[in-house]
């Protein structure tokens, strides 16, 4: 009988596997659950800023921040998606299903989308979704509407749109999209969970902005309790999914033979640095690289593991977030040559 093979790994790949700490150790219930409490109350607290009798230019202040921080628990949920905020498989769901919540996320279709999907095949179009870019070939053969789209969402204001359309509903919410489709019926109590959430939540908020400011139509109360709020946070989301995988020194893939676990998550990932460490945990959460070679780290142990990958490789993808660098990298990466392996604009001419 023959003996089995073994392939040796690639470089890469076998520093990869090597480099790989044991993750699980660095998971702290007191840190996590501490993360989430501070945080829910926090949202509750700017949610009532929001609904207060206060002048508009106040409510409107209070739910641009009740928008953050609906950011601030998806990525606390984020983490329980993963299994990194604290010890233990159930406690991580259960995190994460409340955190969810808010941003009206089912942890179940959250898993695949993001863990098995995106996290799978970083940068592979085809099975990444997040933000993939189409050739000049898809880009011309697109309906007008499509293009158009296209143009949008490539431009300085496509975050504001890019989420709502491309992930929010079908993907993330309900089993629709046909990645998920198959097997739905093992979403719907998620879905079933996050709907009752959302039910509740605007329950919530028409209630008690009624009962603080009776005076105020159920519109104004729904546009500042819960309208603009999550319009912030899909914005956030959008933009920060963007920053953390489009950049002209990041290759997107369309063969799976030339991609591999190094090219999607080393090299396919930027680490983000702010300008202003205004919000702790955002800041830690943009330690992108570090997240996608080691997803069971915790989000509050990332900048350690950042500062451990670059001494690790050097080479990675890594620049300060300013308006000139956004403006960069919007205007540079529109469409994406398979074959050249570079970004170009509309046309199809090299940007990068």
């Amino acid at each position: 009988m023959p003996h089995a093979v073994s392939v040796p790994l690639p470089p890469f790949e076998a520093r990869l596997q090597a480099a790989k700490p044991p993750a699980v150790d660095r998971r702290s219930l007191r840190k996590g659950v501490t993360l989430f409490a501070a945080h829910f109350a926090l949202y509750f607290a700017t949610l009532g800023g929001a609904l207060a009798p206060l002048p508009v230019a106040a409510n409107i202040l209070f739910a641009i921040a009740n928008g953050v921080f609906i950011a601030l628990l998806f990525i606390v949920g984020h983490d329980g998606a993963h299994g990194s905020l604290v010890p233990g498989r159930q406690l991580n769901l259960w995190i994460a299903r409340f955190a969810f919540i808010p941003c009206v996320h089912s942890v179940s279709l959250w898993r695949v989308i993001h863990n098995k999907h995106h996290h799978g095949r970083t940068n592979l179009k085809g099975v990444d979704g997040v933000w993939a870019p189409m050739s000049k070939k898809e880009y011309d053969a697109a309906h007008p509407a499509r293009r158009w789209l296209e143009r949008v969402y490539r431009g300085p204001w496509g975050p504001l749109i890019y989420y709502y359309i491309a992930f929010w509903l079908h993907r993330v919410l309900l089993p629709l999209a046909p990645e998920v489709r198959g097997q739905w019926r093992r979403h719907v109590p998620d879905s079933i969970f996050v709907l009752t959430g959302f039910v509740l939540t605007l329950t919530g908020v028409m209630m008690t902005g009624t009962m603080l400011a009776p005076e105020r139509s159920l519109w104004c109360v729904f546009l500042l309790g819960w309208a603009v709020p999550f319009a912030l946070w899909n914005y956030l989301m959008a933009l920060t999914t963007y920053l953390n995988h489009t950049h002209p020194s990041i290759a997107w893939f369309n063969d799976e033979a030339l991609w591999n676990r190094y090219r999607g998550n080393v090299l396919g990932s930027a680490h983000v640095k702010m300008p202003i460490n205004l919000v702790p945990l955002y800041t830690k959460v943009m330690a992108h690289t570090a997240h996608h070679v080691r997803p069971k780290i915790p989000v509050y142990v990332l900048p350690d593991a950042q500062a451990e990958l670059k001494r690790e490789y050097g080479n990675l993808v890594e620049y300060k977030l300013t308006l000139s660098e956004y403006k960069r990298i919007y205007c540079a990466c529109k469409l994406f040559d398979f074959d050249r392996m570079c970004w170009t604009d509309f046309d199809g001419v090299p940007s990068t």
